[in-house]
């Protein structure tokens, strides 16, 4: 069992309890006047999912043996709106068999096709969503079309979606417009900045506390992770890098807490960016997932019965 590593435990499928997804696209990124690059994301992080860590980790007393953790691949597109299309389908296949997907950009852009693919379940009640981000994600289209800044503007405006059950996390004052500030709050949704975190001593303890008070009325949540929501000396290798934010320990806890949640059904990951670093940053890309997945079977054997 020692040897036996996080790789070991993945196959290539679309059925499982976490499903990873690649999104391998940067057009957003260069539309919003970020560096490119981050289109390599989803394969260099398959690299270091090679180098990471043991599927049974005895300092957490937990292991990755009773899940299924499946690879379904990397999403195609002729163009970024054949792409979010065809991610949008790919999310829901993954949900309708029940499993979580896990997508790995790629730009940030993949947020509301991954969101309108949980918001298309129907039926199922709210859904609430949580941004980790340095930036709120709200500008408008440019010249109609969508980018890596316009996600959750397309979220708020979609009237499927209640704003109240919106967050924005880590968010920083000096990586945001007034005017984007007053239009998520003026769309009911909540921000919480970095610096009030700080305050709070913990941002791991109060991205759970924020689970738990969408729980009460979201039967499902869907959390997305900008990598630039990290300091940057913790994570350089993004599209669009901040001099403070979070810090690798509280990554990971939010990663694991987002896994271990029973109505978290959705997560994605953005930005990593080869281009301009590769190993820090990758092998911490890596770490959210792994976390993640340590989360879910955290989840799954707590369903069962076997402990918590």
């Amino acid at each position: 069992m020692a040897d036996i590593r996080l790789i070991d435990r993945l196959v290539q499928g679309e059925t499982g309890d976490v499903v990873l997804i690649g999104y391998p696209e940067d057009e957003g990124v260069r539309r919003n006047g970020g560096r490119p690059g981050a289109r390599q994301g989803p394969g260099r992080f398959r690299h270091w999912l090679h180098r990471y860590g043991t599927a049974d980790n005895p300092e957490e007393e937990a292991d990755l043996f009773d899940i299924t953790l499946t690879d379904a691949g990397d999403i195609a597109g002729a163009s970024l709106e054949e792409a979010h299309h065809n991610l949008g389908g790919k999310v829901a296949c993954v949900l309708a068999r029940g499993g979580v997907p896990f997508v790995v950009g790629g730009g940030n852009d993949q947020s509301y096709p991954n969101a309108s693919a949980l918001l298309g379940r129907g039926g199922e009640g709210p859904v609430g969503v949580v941004n980790v981000d340095a930036h709120l994600d709200v500008r408008p289209r440019v010249d109609g079309k969508a980018h890596s800044g316009s996600p959750f503007r397309l979220l708020l405006e979609d009237e499927r979606f209640q704003g109240e059950n919106f967050i924005e996390f880590a968010a920083q004052g000096s990586q945001v417009s007034r005017e984007h500030a007053e239009f998520v709050r003026g769309k009911k949704g909540r921000i919480l900045w970095l610096s009030e975190l700080r305050r709070e001593g913990s941002a791991d303890g109060v991205f759970r506390n924020c689970l738990g008070d969408l729980a009460w009325r979201c039967p499902a949540i869907f959390v997305s992770f900008d990598l630039d929501a990290l300091a940057s000396f913790e994570a350089p290798g993004v599209s669009c890098p901040g001099v403070v934010g979070l810090s690798a320990q509280e990554a990971t806890s939010i990663a694991y807490y987002a896994g271990a949640h029973p109505q978290v059904a959705l997560f994605d990951l953005s930005e990593y960016n080869p281009v301009i670093e590769e190993e820090r940053t990758g092998r911490l890309a890596v770490a959210l997932f792994y976390s993640f997945c340590m989360g879910v079977a955290h989840r799954l054997r707590h369903r069962s019965g076997e402990g918590a």
